[in-house]
């Protein structure tokens, strides 16, 4: 039951059988103009459920609730989801594309749970990865469909998985995607039973195909609808349609951390056989079953030779021959990123000269991008560990980005926007025994600056012609708009990074500034304040007068102050750390709001001066995470699952200071079970 004085927004969809259904959208009455692209979304995913699974609404009615203080982002609840406001309400004056993009995806995720949760639910709460897995697949798979962006679309899920996932399966609170014990069922809507969940389901459909995929879900429909079920039950049921033995795939159920295939290759001259060698790695005493995609591209022509094939790797290391090739080739391996796993060559060397190749000539996007990515990582961690090959390195990254800008067989804006951004982060984190932040932050920053440097004329009339083009068009969120505000951002972000003499800084925060003025939609307005709120010296006054403008522009509107409070939170400036007290000072800032309390806190724990030695970054969390625990203990919990307990991949000083301030929490009078759970899994 939901009541309230609230407006509402009334429309409808007619099913494939032709029955009427009434669609109504609730929000507060200052909000209603700004539930239409919700209600065209749950439309659009109405349309794609019965197109693609043959699935229709099952009720004359269906209602959906925003609610401005909800600790998720919506609850399927049948025929009344309730969701945050920050998931549902869009317009282009407070909502920045990947806002639309993420409305679209919850209004398709929570209304897919008809089937997938609702109409087959869970028998325990163990299996929730069954619901969830399966309905992240199904959003994924919708957004890449109807807005006609399926790498787009997959490439960040891969980011989100790389970057946040593997973490988790990296710190204390590493768990199978089918749980096998909890105290607080809350603190298990993780990454894994979601992200890595729906990975799961996705090496369903590329073992068994579309075709094959698509039998399967019927078939457990048909045998379970108006059931309680399990993990098994939906293995059977894809097993059974299509006459295969998955029982050696059920493992990844049971499996907690990231498995490791690692790969060698031989071509034979004479033969002209290629043989290509993996081996996994996992926490499983048995071997797992991984779907590994893989073309093979002419190391000479480029041309591909061998289309995607999908290998089966079911035991601990296998050989996969490929005979009768006409000459040498370059393997494109784990294309679309075809199992959650980590690939590393055998050798433990990275072949930088076929990653070169890979990132301008694969004929599979994914994969494409996905070498530059590993190019630009590879510089990046090279000059963190002041390898003395960095500056060879270096070039050949600021050679790929030159050849990604300049190539005109990239149609896709948004895709060229991706291949030229360097990792998160997040991701390199991954990639390092020991993560230090600050310097991961540093070297990253080095060789964006050296990029910038190298390619600044092309960037500047890239971005001038980006800008000309899009003069006086009208707001539209259709690809091709997003993918030139993508672009065109991103560009900016290269141009803005050269600031060393205070000429630079000057120029710098001018472009960014005019970028800021001229906009005409969030998505460039907060691009631009991202990169004004860490402008120092010459770049000062305009980085003042922007968060004082962008304040003064929201009139209020909490989720557009709440923009403005992570932008600060996120400042890459010397005293971020005073700056962030300040804010929880600030009128509009309280706790007991999740979204408020997220834009700053949580924003705050994933930027590198979090992490400064002195270990102030740490004590501040903690006392908000105390402060916040009696207010909403769920959101507390979060907040130090994903900053604190992962004290062990850090120095020995952070990990000290870290576990303090974890020991301090285990303390407190009257600790909630949901912080609890966390903490002690964190000091153990």
């Amino acid at each position: 039951l939901v009541a309230g004085d609230l407006g509402c927004v009334d429309d409808s969809f007619t099913t494939m059988s032709g029955r009427k259904v009434a669609l109504r959208f609730y929000s507060e009455h200052q909000n209603t103009d700004k539930l239409n692209y919700a209600v065209e979304s749950l439309k659009r995913a109405m349309r794609w459920d019965e197109e693609k699974f043959g699935r229709e609404y099952d009720l004359d009615l269906f209602n959906v609730v925003a609610v401005e203080s909800f600790n998720m982002g919506a609850m399927e609840n049948k025929s009344l989801n309730v969701f945050n406001t920050s998931c549902v309400l869009a317009d282009p004056v407070t909502s920045s594309d990947e806002n639309y993009y993420r409305v679209e995806g919850i209004i398709g995720h929570e209304y897919f749970h008809n089937w997938t949760g609702n109409r087959v639910t869970c028998r325990d709460w163990f299996q929730l990865t069954l619901k969830e897995g399966l309905t992240v697949d199904r959003d994924q798979e919708f957004s890449g469909d109807v807005n006609n962006c399926k790498t787009v679309t997959r490439i960040k899920s891969v980011q989100v998985v790389r970057g946040g996932q593997f973490k988790e399966d990296a710190g204390p609170m590493s768990h199978p995607c089918r749980p096998e014990s909890y105290v607080a069922m809350d603190n298990f809507y993780t990454n894994t039973v979601y992200r890595k969940g729906s990975e799961v389901v996705r090496m369903y459909a590329t073992l068994l195909g579309e075709e094959g995929f698509r039998k399967g879900m019927d078939l457990y429909f048909d045998r379970h609808d108006g059931c309680a079920v399990t993990c098994d039950d939906f293995l059977s049921a894809m097993a059974d349609a299509n006459g295969v033995d998955l029982s050696q795939f059920s493992r990844w159920y049971a499996t907690s951390g990231t498995p490791v295939v690692t790969w060698s290759s031989n071509f034979d001259n004479g033969t002209g056989k290629f043989t290509l060698t993996l081996t996994q790695s996992s926490r499983s005493e048995e071997p797992l079953l991984i779907p590994v995609s893989v073309g093979l591209l002419d190391k000479d022509s480029g041309d591909e030779v061998v289309p995607t094939t999908v290998l089966q790797l079911k035991e601990k290391t296998q050989s996969f021959d490929f005979p009768s090739l006409k000459g040498d080739v370059v393997p494109s391996l784990l294309r679309n990123w075809s199992a959650p796993v980590k690939l590393n060559p055998s050798s433990g060397i990275v072949d930088e000269v076929q990653l070169s190749f890979l990132a301008s000539r694969d004929t599979d996007l994914f994969n494409r991008w996905d070498s530059g990515q590993q190019l630009f990582a590879v510089a990046t961690i090279k000059h963190l560990k002041r390898d003395t090959s960095f500056e060879e390195t270096l070039a050949r990254s600021m050679d790929a980005f030159g050849r990604t800008l300049d190539d005109e067989n990239i149609s896709d804006d948004s895709i060229r926007a991706y291949a030229l951004s360097l990792p998160s982060e997040g991701t390199l984190a991954e990639m390092v025994s020991i993560i230090d932040p600050p310097a991961i932050r540093e070297s990253r920053s080095f060789v964006k600056k050296a990029i910038a440097r190298k390619h600044k004329n092309e960037i500047a009339a890239a971005y001038g012609k980006l800008t000309k083009a899009m003069a006086g068009s009208k707001f539209s969120v259709d690809g091709v708009s997003v993918g030139r505000r993508r672009l065109r951002n991103v560009l900016l972000g290269y141009l803005c990074s050269i600031t060393e003499t205070a000429g630079e800084q000057k120029e710098a925060a001018e472009i960014a500034t005019n970028h800021f003025i001229t906009s005409t939609g969030m998505t460039d307005k907060l691009a631009a304040l991202s990169l004004l709120a860490s402008m120092g010296g010459e770049g000062e006054n305009a980085r003042e007068a922007a968060i004082e403008r962008f304040y003064n522009d929201a009139n209020a509107d909490p989720l557009v102050l709440n923009k403005w409070f992570a932008c600060q939170a996120g400042t890459h400036l010397p005293d971020a750390l005073d700056r962030v007290v300040k804010l929880t000072s600030h009128k509009d800032f309280t706790l007991t709001n999740p979204n408020r309390a997220r834009s700053v806190i949580l924003s705050f724990t994933m930027n590198a001066a979090f992490h400064d030695l002195s270990g102030d970054g740490y004590s501040f969390v903690g006392r908000m995470i105390a402060e916040l625990d009696p207010i909403n203990s769920k959101v507390a919990a979060r907040t130090t699952a994903g900053c604190l307990i992962g004290w062990a991949r850090y120095s020995e000083q952070r990990q000290a200071l870290m576990k303090a301030e974890l020991q301090k929490l285990k303390s407190l009078e009257g600790i909630s079970s949901d912080l609890l759970e966390i903490v002690s899994k964190g000091l153990k």
